[in-house]
């Protein structure tokens, strides 16, 4: 009977310990993984808004959009944002650059790396 506890005693103390070493190892992961990128949007060259956004690693540009402003679609591509509407009449679109530099790709193939600024400019072109 003795030999039971123990052993019993032993297994409860490997899955305290087992549990503990792997809850702070989760929080270090979440922290490797949570990234920054900051959102600017700006209209006829004014800036109207500016969001520092956490993100996951491996969500596009469109998803971080997505699920912080209020997005208008056509089609594949955003054609509003928070009640700014782009208007083909007036030839004003909404476009993007990633620190500076405009993307090759839309933004549902854009993936941002950590520290990237993001500018929606609403323009005439």
């Amino acid at each position: 009977m003795k030999k039971l506890i123990n052993a019993t005693m032993v297994l409860v103390l490997i899955f305290f310990l087992a549990a503990c070493g792997k809850t702070g190892d989760s929080q270090k992961t979440n922290e490797q993984t949570n990234q920054n990128v900051t959102i600017i949007l700006k209209e006829d060259g004014k800036q109207f808004d500016k969001k520092e956004i956490k993100f996951q690693p491996k969500e596009s540009l469109q998803t971080i959009m997505d699920a912080n402003f209020k997005l208008d679609m056509d089609k594949d591509f955003i054609s509003g944002i928070d009640g700014h509407k782009q208007d083909a009449a007036t030839s004003k679109y909404w476009l993007y650059d990633v620190n500076g530099k405009q993307p090759d790709v839309g933004a549902v193939e854009y993936f941002p790396k950590d520290g990237d600024v993001v500018t929606w400019t609403l323009d005439k072109i």
